[in-house]
């Protein structure tokens, strides 16, 4: 049994081929185009981990290179006197007399930034608010 298409079923045949390899093509491109997207934002997040962890990875080496270059007392005398910071050495002691909550404050940020090679510290209230800083160094 044979059959043979009219002109007007090849027609509709080639139409219908026609239509479906359009759906196919768009369908097809549209799923490309949506797993290139992802695959962008995969790599777009990726990127951003690496640059949050070469940030981390930067501090903490620039943390290492400031806690091996320490600070020498006479360089934080020197800092006091830029200061314009009053004291009184004593041996191993600088005694810092007559500082505010805020001055006092400054001072052991500072200390603890610049890593001074300090012993030991002691703060003891002066008259009214007045704050006497005891710092003693390590040699």
């Amino acid at each position: 049994m044979n059959y043979k298409f009219s002109a007007r079923e090849l027609l509709l045949i080639k139409i219908l081929a026609v239509i479906a390899f359009i759906l196919v093509f768009f369908y097809g491109t549209s799923f490309v185009a949506n797993e290139i997207n992802k695959s962008k934002n995969l790599i777009f997040y990726e990127v951003d981990k690496f640059n949050e962890k070469k940030q981390l990875l930067a501090q903490i080496q620039a943390l290492e290179n400031n806690k091996n270059l320490e600070l020498s007392k006479d360089d934080f005398l020197l800092d006091l006197t830029k200061n314009n910071i009053t004291y009184e050495l004593k041996g191993d002691e600088i005694i810092i007399p007559g500082l505010s909550n805020l001055d006092a404050l400054e001072i052991m940020t500072n200390i603890e930034e610049s890593n001074v090679d300090i012993n030991a510290f002691k703060f003891s209230v002066g008259e009214s608010t007045n704050i006497i800083l005891t710092i003693e160094f390590n040699g």
